[in-house]
């Protein structure tokens, strides 16, 4: 084989596969959150509350793209939840991709969690000082 052929050969192997993802925009609703995922922006957001009826339908395509995100970050990765309430169905959904966030960070990607509170609500600062506890993650708790 040829220089130039093994050379062609070398850089199809090492060359990483890069993953194309469609932004997610949500706007908020009285039930759901705002979401904002966007690859490109390294940022992704979370912000109102959340208390979806059917927490699948809602979720699934976010806990999907995650999935995706996953086997191909950013170098740096940006989480922010700014939630005024969040109930126990989307608390096991945010527990899972948060989760898989560790995956990411574990293979030296930079991760880090935002997580906003009001002052005096002290059931949101509890809630994120919880999930601050179990995971492995930059997580800075931030008064608002």
């Amino acid at each position: 084989m040829s220089p130039k052929n093994q050379s062609k050969k070398n850089s199809k192997k090492t060359r990483k596969k890069t993953i194309m993802l469609e932004p997610i925009v949500i706007q908020a609703t009285n039930d759901t959150p705002s979401v904002e995922l966007n690859k490109e922006h390294g940022v992704f957001k979370f912000e109102g509350k959340s208390l979806p009826e059917d927490v699948i339908k809602f979720f699934g395509p976010i806990q999907n793209w995650f999935n995706d995100y996953c086997n191909d970050p950013n170098p740096k990765t940006e989480i922010v939840f700014n939630l005024d309430y969040f109930n126990s169905s989307s608390a096991r959904i945010i527990v899972k991709i948060l989760i898989a966030l560790e995956s990411i960070h574990a293979s030296k990607s930079q991760v880090h969690i935002s997580w906003y509170y009001s002052e005096n609500d002290e059931v949101m600062h509890d809630r994120g000082m919880e999930l601050k506890s179990v995971l492995n993650l930059p997580f800075d708790m931030v008064e608002k």
